[in-house]
C-alpha cells in the first residue's frame, strides 16, 4: 500500500530528531559513553527530544544561518544554545566537544547537522568562520578513533553532488562578490546520514521516495514523500505524523547585524540600517 504526504522544513526536523534519538548507537552512547551535539537548528530539535525541553529555541542555537534571503552569521550575544556534551545521559556544561573527545570511549557518538546532502551520501557543511567552525574540532578524533558520527539532514538540502558544490564555493579568497557571508564547504563522506527517508524506514519499516520539493505559503523548503509499506504500518505512520509531527511551527530566523558584521566581503558588511538595499527594507530585515 502507499501513502503520500508533505512535510514542512520544521516538520522534517522533528521527524528526523525523533528517529535519531531511537537509533541503537545513540541509545548506547546515552547510557554508556559521550553523546556530543554540535550546534544547529536540527540538533536543537534533538536536544528538545533528549531533554524533553521544548523551551529550547532552535533559531537561537546556531552560528551560521541561511535566512531572510542570505547566508549569514548570527550575532554572538544573540545565541542561546543547548547542552552540547552529555556523559551517560548527564549534561556536562564544563566540558567542550574537544574535552569529551579526548576522553576515549568507543561508544561515543557525535551528531552534526549539514547544509547539503547528495544521493551518494556525502554531506556538505558550510564554513564561514575563518577558524573553520566546529568540524576541525571533531573530525580528527572521529576519524582517527573510528567514532560514530551521525548527520541528521532534511531532503530540502539535497544537491546533485556535494563534492562539486565544495569545489564551486572555493572559500572566501575565491569569491569576488558575495550577497551574504563568503564561505567554503566541507565535504564529508564518513558519517551516517539520516534524512526523512531513513527516519521513516527506522521508525516504521516503510520505504519512502522523495517525489517533489518546495512550495509557497509556508511550504518553502517542504518535501513530498511517497511511502510504500504494509497497511498497518502505514496507518501507524500517518497517526504518528498527525499526533507528533504535523503542525510543527517554523523555526524563527536570527539574522546577524550588518553594521557590526565581520564578514567584510559581504556587500552589506558594516552598513547601517538606512544604508541597506531596498529589498532588505521591503522584507523588514534591515538590521
Amino acid at each position: 500500500m502507499k501513502a503520500v504526504f508533505t512535510l514542512t522544513s520544521s516538520e522534517s526536523r522533528r521527524l528526523i530528531a525523533k528517529a535519531v534519538v531511537q537509533m541503537p548507537q545513540v541509545k548506547k552512547a546515552w547510557s554508556d559513553a559521550y553523546l556530543l551535539l554540535a550546534g544547529g537548528t536540527t540538533n536543537a530539535f534533538l536536544a528538545q527530544e533528549l531533554l524533553n525541553d521544548h523551551s529550547i529555541e532552535p533559531g537561537l542555537c546556531t552560528a551560521g544561518i541561511s535566512c531572510e534571503g542570505l547566508l549569514c552569521v548570527t550575532a554572538p550575544d544573540s545565541r542561546k544554545s543547548f547542552p552540547n556534551v552529555f556523559f551517560k545521559g548527564e549534561a556536562q556544561p564544563d566540558k567542550s566537544l574537544a574535552d569529551a573527545l579526548s576522553d576515549f570511549h568507543a561508544e561515543t557518538v557525535v551528531i552534526k547537522g549539514a547544509n547539503a546532502v547528495d544521493p551518494d551520501g556525502y554531506v556538505g557543511i558550510i564554513t564561514a568562520g575563518f577558524d573553520g567552525g566546529t568540524v576541525p574540532r571533531i573530525i580528527g578524533p572521529v576519524t582517527s578513533k573510528g567514532l560514530t558520527m551521525i548527520t541528521p539532514v532534511g531532503l530540502e538540502k539535497l544537491v546533485p553532488n556535494v563534492r562539486d558544490a565544495a569545489k564551486a564555493l572555493g572559500g572566501a579568497t575565491h569569491i569576488d562578490f558575495s550577497m551574504g557571508a563568503d564561505c567554503g564547504m566541507y565535504c564529508l563522506g564518513n558519517t551516517i546520514v539520516v534524512t526523512e527517508i531513513e527516519a521513516i524506514r527506522q521508525l516504521f519499516d516503510c520505504e519512502a521516495k522523495l517525489v517533489c520539493c518546495g512550495g509557497i505559503g509556508g511550504n518553502e523548503g517542504a518535501v513530498t514523500l511517497a511511502v510504500d509499506g504494509e497497511e498497518d504500518k502505514l496507518k501507524e505512520l500517518i497517526a504518528f505524523l498527525e499526533d507528533n509531527i504535523k503542525g510543527e511551527p517554523p523555526v524563527k530566523a536570527n539574522k546577524g547585524v550588518c553594521e557590526t558584521c565581520r564578514y567584510r566581503f559581504c556587500r552589506y558588511c558594516g552598513k547601517k540600517p538606512e544604508e541597506l538595499p531596498a529589498w532588505m527594507k521591503k522584507r523588514g530585515i534591515e538590521k
